[in-house]
């Protein structure tokens, strides 16, 4: 089989993932945006990478006409690199690991003229509206309509899809997020107080001026302190880095993060907070705490409370309730016995999610897309 994989922003150790759908005598092109500052690299038998997706300027300010424009043309130039690629290859199956309403309401008709589509879905709706109401959704409902089989990472995200839009549910399959084995650290004594840490990407549906509210309701005589790891809108990192300016408690490290600094973050941490407000996805970051046997306090919100209930691995908690966040986070600091019972059933399921599990369950999509013998 000759697959074509579109996946803007991929990590080097997302890659993994091809262990488990590349067969011998395969061949898997994937088709991603360079990462200068870490490198993807890869030496799996037949899987080619192919770094020619422009990246968006992150100089511009967020919303100006500057800055609409740069991403409409990134947009654009990634929609003809990826038909270019497509025409070129002339693969067997196409799968778009990461949709664009902007664009892809229009190109992948086109595309799925071309080839045999699979599309995964993350965010039924997008966390950030940039289009009206009215316009967003008629832009969902053509990607949708021609995005071929749908791959999800979770039954809420499906089931949101089918309450949504008019879609045939024998187009949904769910195929979870892999959960990557953490690079090994420094097993050195941990020095100070217990870390709550937050991991991720600033979006302001992260709920990190939530999570600022209850960090200011735990009393001081509760040890603690609070990272708070990652980058993204310029608003919320100002916030981030007030807060931290502010209060001792709180640590900001705002910037990339590599796979083994991320690690090192989780090893020190006690437990990991997601207080997302809105969420209409599964989260990555859930599976970072999975791969890494930290407990979580999440939001009801999107999958992850479903998530957290089914796998008894953490607290969930009613969204925008700083007072039930700071509440949680307390009850997880002092209740070690809860942590490590959530700890152990988070190594069970790792190990039932690897990336070669996971993939194998891709291939079966691909293979059922193609008709192809499993």
């Amino acid at each position: 089989m000759d697959i074509y994989w579109y996946w803007p922003y991929l990590r080097r150790e997302e890659l993994a993932l091809a262990g488990g759908v590349v067969r011998p005598g395969d061949r898997l092109l994937v088709h991603a945006t360079p990462r200068p500052d870490d490198p993807v690299v890869t030496d799996l038998p037949g899987v080619e990478l192919l770094e020619s997706l422009p990246g968006v300027d992150e100089r511009t300010a967020e919303g100006s006409v500057r800055w609409a424009a740069s991403r409409a043309n990134t947009y654009l130039a990634r929609m003809r690199a990826r038909s270019r690629a497509v025409r070129e290859r002339r693969p067997d199956l196409a799968h778009v690991i990461y949709l664009n309403p902007f664009v892809d309401a229009l190109s992948l008709g086109a595309l799925a003229r071309r080839v045999p589509l699979v599309s995964t879905v993350h965010d039924v709706i997008p966390h950030q509206r940039r289009l009206p109401v009215g316009a967003q959704r008629r832009a969902l409902e053509r990607e949708y309509a021609a995005a071929g089989a749908i791959v999800v990472h979770h039954e809420w995200v499906g089931r949101r899809l089918l309450e949504e839009f008019d879609l045939d549910a024998r187009r949904i399959h769910h195929v979870p997020i892999q959960v990557i084995p953490a690079p090994p650290v420094g097993s050195g004594p941990h020095d100070g107080p217990p870390e709550v840490l937050f991991f991720g990407t600033f979006r302001r549906n992260k709920g990190l001026d939530v999570l600022l509210e209850a960090i200011n309701r735990i009393p001081a005589e509760i040890e603690c302190r609070f990272v708070i790891a990652g980058r993204g809108f310029a608003d919320v990192e100002d916030t981030v880095r007030s807060a931290a300016a502010r209060d001792p408690r709180v640590v900001a490290e705002i910037g990339y993060a590599t796979a083994l600094r991320k690690a090192e973050l989780y090893a020190r941490a006690h437990v990991n907070v997601l207080p997302y407000t809105a969420f209409e996805s599964q989260s990555a970051v859930l599976q970072d705490a999975y791969a890494n046997r930290v407990p979580l306090v999440v939001s009801d919100v999107g999958a992850l409370g479903d998530t957290v209930r089914t796998d008894a691995t953490g607290w969930v908690i009613p969204p925008r309730d700083p007072d039930a966040l700071a509440g949680a986070i307390v009850t997880a600091l002092l209740d070690a016995s809860a942590r490590s019972g959530f700890g152990t059933a988070m190594a069970r399921i790792a190990e039932a999610r690897s990336p070669i599990n996971v993939g194998a369950q891709l291939r079966e999509v691909y293979d059922e897309v193609l008709g192809s013998p499993q």
